[in-house]
Order: C-alpha cells, then structure tokens, then sequence
C-alpha cells in the first residue's frame, strides 16, 4: 500500500518528520529554530497560501512537537516586518506585531524598512511587540548602539546567543529616519561580538537582514559573513533578499539558510549538540498552507484587522481601462505606462517643470477596471513625502547626469517626467525641458520624495540641493490618487505627455 501523507493528520505527520531528522543520543542537547523574514504585512491568507492564523497554528504544533522529544524551540523573525500590505501600512504593521507575539517571537532583527518611519515610532513599535528588537551594528550619532545587540536565550541544558545584523546598505536606501546613525561593517561586528558571546552560550546565531546572492556594493551578504571564518558563529538566519532556500547552506563550520518571503514559508533548524558543537542537523522550508488548519483565535483577530485598515482602502477613486504594469523587472529597467504616470502625476500636484522617482519606490501593478485607495497604496507604499527644489539648468544637468549613471535592474533607476527624452542616457546636451533646451542659466522646479532628496538610492547629486527642498504637503500615494480621481477614465495613453 503506498502511503499518503495526506490520509495522516498534520501533527502526525510533523511528529514523523522528527524521526527522520535523526535520533539524538541521550546526553545531546536538540535545539529547533524557527524562522520567518520579510512578511512586509502579509499575514493574510492570500490566494490559498500564508496567514499568520495558519503559521501560528504550524508553530505551536511544533513546539508541542518537539517538547515532547526532550527539545528546545527558539522562534526569530528574519526583519523587515514593516511596508507592504496597506491595511497593514495603515496600522503601523501593530497588527503583524502582535500576533508575532502571540506566536512567542523571541527575537527581530531590524531590516531595512523598519527605517521607513521615524525611530520613535520604532522603540513604540518595540515596547508594544514586548520582545526584543536587535541590532549590533546600528549606532546612534553618538557612536552608541541604539538597539539590543543581542540576547541570550537560556533553556535547562542550552544556552543560545542571538545577535542582530542590519544591511550596511540602510544608510543608502532609507536615510530619512535615522537621525544621524549609521550601521557598522556586519563582519568586523561579528569578529567582536561572537567570541564574547561563545563564552556565555552553547549555540550563536546571527539573525541578520543581510541577504543573499547580489547585495548592494559596499555592503555585507549572508554567504559574506560565513566566508568570513568567524570561528564561533554557528548559523545565520538571514533576510532581505526574499530568498526561498532548497536546504541550508554549509559554508565553512557555519549554516546559512533564508524562507522566501510574505509569510509563505516557516523555515525550521532541527540542530543535535553536544559540548557546543553541532553534530547533527536538518533544514527544511515548510509552506504555510490554510488548508492545513489555521488558528481560530487569530482568524478572528485578522479579521478584525482587516475591517479596520480597509474601512478607508476600499472606496473607488477612478478607474483604468488598461493594466498600469509596475512588475518589478519592468518598472527597474526601463519605462512602463504606470511609472509615466507615478511621475506625471507628482510633477502636476507640484506644479513643477520636472518630477524624478525612483524605480525601487513603486511596488505593484494596477489592474484594469476600478482604482481603489488599496490599489494606489500598494503601488506607493512608502507614502514618501514631496519637496520641491528651485535649481539652475546647470543644477539640474548634473544631477541627471549623476542618476542616469544608475545601472537598470537597481532600485535608484530613474523615472522623469518633463524632460523631452524621458531616458536621461542620451546626455546633457540633449536634454529639452518642456520642448525646449535647457538653459543653464534659467531657474527650474524639480519634485521629487524627501527620501531622494536627501541622497538616499544613489541620488547624492541631490544632498547639496537639500538645504533648498520645500514641503509641499503631500505625499507621492496623495498626488497618484489626485491624477487618477482628475483624469479618470486611464486609457493605453496613461502618462504619454
């Protein structure tokens, strides 16, 4: 008879699944970690897929699980659980918070987009999640760290040591919030910190917001970090780049493993130690699929959730008889019809000669039929301040000679609008402003976001202008929603001015 796992209970088939991994000896220590990054506000089932009602449900069966073999169960979130989701964006990502706490998180390193808001508003988010948020490399302008390095998990026979690492790369890519900090090379922390942590701990782990594969130049990635030998550093649960791993990656004496994104994936460390060394381990990414029971609990909280963010997202604003295409590869190489009308649409709330954004700033497409606050917040989820800057022609030949240097594929890539060759390639002396050449010595108004105005990106061609960016009292979502309530019904032309 072939056996089907599907003909066995959940919980069975986890119990079996601990089995396989191995049988400990007796006088092992089992450690299993769990592991989420990314949600980015997805604790909705979406399309059959995800939910924080079903991984709650998924995590505590394992706990249960593994409890009843003798075993420990550490629960860490790999960053960025802000920035996403709108009903989510509208409540500050408290919602997502809390029911990681109910789900007894343990620790979250601090990814990129916890910087998408004001750091106070990130200590509150702290002190209500009630479990500690870490860095060891984020310092304040004072060279002092601002955040929990780490924390030491003791359970009756193991001791873990958890340290958060932050990409290098925040300082580059959301600079607005942070106050005058900045982020510390990720190795050389890990070369000071692991060994003062091996003396205190039977397993060190360095949860980090890193990433995988191509990192952002200047900036530290996962398999970096395990490259470096740090002699000590057991594993790395990493974050960032929404990698979903086949298995956990053995580089050297340290495992690396990361779990996709969204709150798809629960990724779960099955580790077998004996006198702090791993001899054993098993890793693997279980997706979390609603079908396979979810929390009735928190069903019910997320629904709640739900109500409350959607109450202002769902009202029609306009609507479009095309699809405004924002797919990622699109919109970071080269122009679609919605990034015309991003920038358009920023240009015309502004009253400016020149509008620029930034590719890695829109989020999402717009399907045909009605526009929806949701649908524009999921395009613009950052809600990005506007400024406008009184600039030279020369002022602003440079700073488009500076921002087409940005290589397609990278979030910076560039969007114009009032420039006569929207790709800024084709080099200064051909630039037209409004049909006309630009004249170096006339005065222009650029629009753009606070957040490229301050250098972030790749836009350091901006920072000397900065002193001179005016608030105009919108945001880039306001001014999207504004042009498509104005020019409504969007045909195949959106943008094409």
């Amino acid at each position: 008879m072939k056996w089907n796992p599907g003909s066995i209970s959940r919980a069975l088939f986890l119990g079996l699944y601990a089995l396989a991994v191995f049988v400990a000896p007796l006088d092992a220590a089992q450690l299993t970690i769990l592991h989420v990054n990314d949600t980015h506000g997805h604790i909705w089932n979406e399309e059959g897929k995800g939910g924080f009602d079903a991984l709650a449900l998924l995590v505590e069966e394992i706990r249960r699980e593994v409890a009843s073999n003798g075993g420990d169960v550490i629960f860490l979130h790999a960053g960025d659980v802000n920035t996403g989701i709108p009903e989510s964006d509208l409540q500050e990502a408290l919602c997502d918070i809390s029911l990681l706490r109910e789900m007894g998180c343990d620790a979250m390193v601090l990814g990129n987009h916890e910087f998408d808001n004001p750091l106070a508003l990130l200590r509150f988010q702290e002190s209500f999640a009630r479990f500690p948020f870490i860095s060891a490399n984020f310092v304040d302008s004072w060279g002092k760290l601002a955040f929990p390095p780490y924390v030491i998990k003791e359970f009756d026979d193991l001791k873990v040591a958890v340290f958060g690492l932050t990409t290098e790369s925040t300082a580059r890519s959301e600079p607005l919030y942070l106050e005058g900090g900045s982020f510390l090379n990720a190795v050389d922390t890990a070369r000071d910190l692991v060994p003062r942590l091996r003396e205190n701990a039977d397993v060190v782990i360095a949860l980090g917001h890193l990433g995988w594969g191509n990192v952002v130049p200047g900036s530290t990635g996962s398999a970096d970090l395990a490259r470096a030998s740090i002699k000590g550093l057991d594993v790395i649960i990493d974050g960032h780049s929404h990698t979903l791993f086949d298995n956990a990656v053995l580089i050297g004496s340290t495992l690396v493993a990361q779990a996709g994104a969204f709150g798809k994936y629960l990724g779960r460390f099955d580790l077998e130690i004996e006198d702090g060394r791993i001899t054993d381990w098993k890793w693997k990414a279980i997706p979390i699929d609603p079908a396979g029971g979810e929390d009735p609990e928190i069903t019910n909280r997320l629904d709640y959730y739900e109500w409350v963010g959607s109450r202002k997202i769902d009202q029609v604003i306009g609507s479009t008889r095309t699809l405004l295409d924002g797919e990622r590869v699109k919109v970071r190489s080269g122009e679609t019809n919605l990034t015309r009308l991003v920038v358009d649409a920023i240009r015309e709330v502004a009253g400016a000669d020149i509008a620029v954004v930034n590719a890695g700033g829109i989020r999402d497409s717009i399907q045909a039929g009605d526009i929806r606050m949701r649908d524009v917040m999921a395009v613009l989820p950052f809600q990005n301040s506007l400024v406008v800057m009184d600039l030279s022609g020369s002022d602003i030949a440079e700073i488009l000679g500076s921002i087409s240097q940005i290589k397609p594929g990278l979030g910076g890539f560039p969007h114009v609008s009032g420039i006569g060759a929207r790709s800024v390639e084709a080099g200064k002396d051909q630039i037209t402003i409004g049909g006309v050449p630009l004249d170096p010595a006339k005065t222009y108004r650029l629009a753009t976001s606070t957040y490229l105005a301050s250098g972030a990106d790749g836009y350091d061609a901006m920072i000397p202008f900065s002193k001179r960016a005016v608030d105009i009292g919108f945001t880039d979502t306001d001014a999207l929603a504004r042009y498509i309530e104005d020019h409504s019904p969007i045909d195949e032309k959106a943008g094409a001015k």
